[in-house]
């Protein structure tokens, strides 16, 4: 099934986990894809993994920094340049700075809000124009249950970007769905991502037994998610914020 043909997205993070899941599950269903990130080395990275698959002319990357509304509007019309359409857009640019409140320094605090608030924020208003023209869009953010409980381990800074992301998706969802665009977040549990791979078994196990479905989640979980959300299939579906964790809110 190709519910992407002739469809183009956007992903921020675009070397990230979330954004690699997403891309091949996007591919595999029709989509032209636009990769951004401010590392310029992690986009030649998948650039050349996906051109290798045969997805070179479907996958273009540009380098770009969420921070700066200017780099989000030049991704935007590079991408409609390129491909004449904005049809999805997936924030997945992100950074983790948990530190105890008496740690976090300011530092942290206005890094974490500036990318993975701001970031967002500039994100979904690059290409609600765009969107707007069209009478036409998804956008879909990566939220957190950091953002609506005091998970252990999460700082302030995080829990308070991902809280103010539910946030914008109900605002969005309600000032954008005259124009047939819809907005929603993903909000995923622990995941076998990276930073997976360098922790310690008993802090997996931890991890693992907090949810129902006792495993850490996989990059394609979330995929599958998001590319539900992005498609028709979701047309009817705005300013909700998707669980995906194991059932982790029934945790101890």
């Amino acid at each position: 099934m190709k519910r992407f043909e002739n469809k183009t997205a956007i992903i921020t993070g675009g070397a990230g986990d979330i954004a690699h899941a997403t891309t091949s599950r996007f591919l595999k269903e029709g989509a032209n894809v636009v990769l951004t990130d401010f590392s310029e080395e992690g986009l030649k990275v998948v650039k050349q993994e996906f051109d290798e698959l045969g997805y070179e002319d479907q996958v273009k990357t540009i380098p770009g920094d969420v921070r700066s509304m200017d780099d989000c509007f030049r991704v935007a019309e590079f991408t409609r340049k390129t491909y004449g359409r904005v049809d999805i857009m997936v924030a997945t640019a992100g950074i983790l700075r948990h530190h105890p409140l008496e740690e976090l320094s300011e530092k942290d605090w206005q890094d974490v809000i500036d990318i993975n608030l701001t970031g967002v924020y500039h994100s979904a208003k690059c290409v609600a124009h765009i969107m707007r023209e069209q009478n036409y869009g998804r956008i879909i953010f990566i939220s957190s249950i950091g953002g609506r409980t005091g998970r252990p381990g999460v700082g302030a800074n995080y829990a308070a970007a991902k809280a103010g992301i539910v946030g914008m998706t109900m605002n969005m969802a309600y000032e954008l769905g005259p124009w047939n665009i819809t907005v929603n977040s993903v909000a995923p549990g622990p995941l076998k991502g990276k930073m997976f791979y360098s922790m310690k078994p008993e802090d997996v196990k931890r991890l693992e037994s907090g949810t129902r479905i006792q495993r850490l989640g996989e990059m394609d979980d979330i995929a599958g998610a998001i590319a539900y959300l992005a498609s028709d299939d979701a047309g009817w579906t705005t300013g909700v914020v998707l669980d995906v964790n194991g059932g982790l809110m029934y945790g101890h």
